[in-house]
C-alpha cells in the first residue's frame, strides 16, 4: 500500500549496506545498546550518493543480494530490527507512571493525560514552538534533548576504548571497501561520539524521571531510534504513533510494542512487514483532530482570494519535488484551464516546497497562490475538489467531503523522494481518478462545467477510500488515551 513487499534496487542497495554496517560494527557499544543501530539515519545520508550512483548497475545489485540475502521488507524488518536484551525491567517498577511524548502532542497531552505525569520532549528543531504561549498544568514537565545533548561528555577512557576497537574492525582486509575509506573513517568516528552522547543523555533522562509509557512519531531519527532501543533494554512499552503518511523509509527498522494505524491500510501494510497484529491498534489519525479547522465561510474566502462567486474551486496541494515534477503539473494546468472557465486553481505550497509558483502562473488569470502562513483548513472546507500527487491532504480532504484527483507526472528516482512506489497510493486506494496529463485534466474541468453530479461521484469516490484509511469508530485522542493508560498498567514479562 504505501511501498512494495518485495524489494526494489535501491531498497537492495539501501538495506543490505545497512544490515552490513550494523554487523560489522555490533561490537561498538555504549551502555549495551550497539551504536550503529543509533546511527541508522545518519549512516542512510552516508550512502546516500552511492545508493543513488548504483542503483541502476544491476550487476552490482544483484552481487549485494546474493551476499545479504534480503528480498522482502519483512525480511529487512526481522534482520535491522536487533532489539538488545533487557538488563531490567523497569515496567515493574511500582512507582514508574510518567508518559514521555513530543512536545508536538501538547494539545493531547493537556486535554486527554491531564490525570497523568506528562514528560514532553523537546527533540525535533520546531517542537519548541508547540510550547509558545502556552501555560502548562502542574502535572506536565518538559525535557529539551538538545539542550541535555550538548552538555554531554562521555568519559574519556571509556570513549577512547570504542575508538581502539573501532579502529582495529577499520584494519580488517575483509571489510566492504565504503568502509576503507578515509571519508567513511572519519565520519564513523565523528558520529560515534554523537551516538553516544544521545545513548548517554537518553538513558539518563530514563533513569532520572520515572518513566513507564514512551511515545514517538517515527523511530528512524533520533531520539526516537535510541528511546526505542531503550524501550527494549529497559522493557518498557513503546507507543508509535505516526502524524503523516509515511513508507518503509521512515518506519523500518522499528522496535516498537504497540501500533497507532490510520486504519485498515495501514495496519494490513505492518503486518506485511511481519508487526504482529496483536500489536496494531486501528486509531484514525491524532493529529487530524487538533488541527485548526476553518473559521471562515466561502463568500469569506471567495472574498480574501478574490475569486468570482460562480466559480468552482480546485485546490492544489503540492509537495516537495524537483522543481521538474511540480512545474509539469502547473503547466498541466495551464494547458487544461482556457480563460473562460468559470474555474480557480488556488496553489497550497508544502512548506517545503520552495518554488515561487508565481512565476509560472502570470498569464494565468484563474490560478492563484496562497500565501504560505494562510490556514489550509480555510481553502480545504471550501474548496470544490483537491488535487495532489501524494500528499496527506488527501485524507484531510476526503475527511471533509471533497473529491480527490490523483496526480501522477513522471517523478525521476531520488534517493529522499522517489525511491518506491509510495507516491501511487491513492491510485491503488481507489481515492479518485488518476491524472497523467493536460488532456485529463481538460475532460475533468469539462466534467466538473457540464456534468451535474460529477463532484458527488468524485467524493463518493474518495469517502469509499476514507473507511479503508481512516479508523472512524471513536475520536482518536480517546482510542489513543485508552491505550496509554492500558501500557501504563502493564508488567511486561
Amino acid at each position: 500500500m504505501y511501498g512494495e513487499e518485495t524489494l526494489n534496487n535501491h531498497a537492495i542497495l539501501n538495506f543490505s549496506l545497512t544490515k552490513e554496517f550494523f554487523e560489522t560494527f555490533s561490537s561498538l557499544k555504549h551502555l549495551q545498546i550497539e551504536l550503529p543501530l543509533v546511527l541508522v539515519r545518519y549512516f542512510h545520508s552516508y550512502i546516500r550518493d552511492h545508493v543513488s550512483e548504483n542503483q541502476s548497475n544491476q550487476r552490482y545489485v544483484s552481487a549485494i543480494q546474493n551476499k545479504h540475502l534480503l528480498f522482502t521488507m519483512k525480511e529487512v524488518q526481522q534482520t535491522l530490527a536487533r532489539s538488545p536484551k533487557v538488563e531490567r525491567n523497569l515496567s515493574a517498577v511500582p512507582h514508574r507512571n510518567m508518559i514521555i511524548l513530543p512536545a508536538s502532542m501538547v494539545t493531547f497531552a493537556m486535554k486527554q493525560l491531564s490525570q497523568h505525569k506528562v514528560l514532553l520532549m523537546i527533540g525535533r528543531k520546531d517542537d519548541q514552538k508547540y510550547l509558545e504561549n502556552i501555560k502548562l498544568p502542574n502535572n506536565i514537565q518538559v525535557f529539551d534533548f538538545y539542550h541535555h545533548l550538548r552538555k554531554e561528555q562521555v568519559p574519556k577512557v571509556e570513549f577512547s576504548d570504542i575508538l581502539l576497537r573501532a579502529n582495529l574492525i577499520l584494519n580488517n582486509n575483509q571489510l566492504n571497501p565504503i568502509f576503507k575509506t578515509d571519508s567513511f573513517k572519519e565520519w564513523l568516528m565523528r558520529h560515534l561520539n554523537i551516538a553516544t552522547r544521545i545513548v548517554s543523555t537518553l538513558e539518563k533522562m530514563v533513569r532520572r524521571f520515572p518513566i513507564k509509557v514512551i511515545i514517538d512519531q517515527a523511530e528512524i531519527i533520533n531520539p526516537g531510534t535510541a528511546l526505542s532501543l531503550l524501550s527494549q533494554k529497559f522493557n518498557l512499552p513503546f507507543i508509535h504513533i505516526p502524524h503523516l503518511l509515511y513508507s518503509d523509509r521512515t518506519l523500518i527498522p522499528t522496535r516498537a510494542s504497540h501500533y497507532c494505524a490510520w486504519g485498515k491500510n495501514y495496519k494490513n501494510w505492518l503486518q506485511k512487514r511481519g508487526i504482529p497484529s496483536t500489536s496494531i491498534y486501528e486509531t484514525g489519525n491524532i493529529s487530524f483532530e487538533y488541527k485548526a479547522r476553518s473559521q471562515i465561510s466561502k463568500a469569506k474566502l471567495l472574498q480574501e482570494f478574490n475569486i468570482p462567486s460562480h466559480h468552482k474551486i480546485i485546490t492544489y496541494t503540492t509537495q516537495p519535488f524537483q522543481e521538474s515534477v511540480n512545474a509539469m503539473i502547473v503547466n498541466w494546468i495551464n494547458k487544461a484551464l482556457k480563460p473562460e472557465y468559470p474555474i480557480t486553481v488556488v496553489v497550497c505550497s508544502h512548506p517545503g516546497d520552495k518554488i515561487d509558483y508565481n512565476n509560472y502562473i502570470k498569464n494565468q488569470k484563474n490560478m492563484i497562490v496562497s500565501p504560505a502562513e494562510y490556514n489550509l483548513y480555510n481553502i480545504l472546507t471550501n474548496t470544490d475538489l483537491v488535487m495532489t500527487i501524494s500528499s496527506t491532504t488527501s485524507v484531510e480532504a476526503a475527511m471533509l467531503g471533497k473529491g480527490l484527483l490523483v496526480l501522477q507526472p513522471p517523478i525521476p528516482y531520488h534517493y529522499e523522494l522517489q525511491n518506491n512506489n509510495f507516491h501511487s497510493h491513492l491510485v491503488r486506494a481507489g481515492a479518485g481518478p488518476p491524472i497523467t496529463n493536460a488532456n485529463q485534466l481538460s475532460n475533468v474541468f469539462t466534467k466538473m462545467m457540464n456534468a451535474s453530479g460529477f463532484l458527488n461521484v468524485l467524493s463518493n469516490q474518495s469517502q469509499s477510500f476514507l473507511r479503508d484509511t481512516i479508523h472512524s469508530s471513536g475520536r482518536p485522542s480517546v482510542l489513543v488515551r485508552r491505550i496509554i493508560v492500558n501500557a501504563l498498567k502493564e508488567v511486561r514479562k
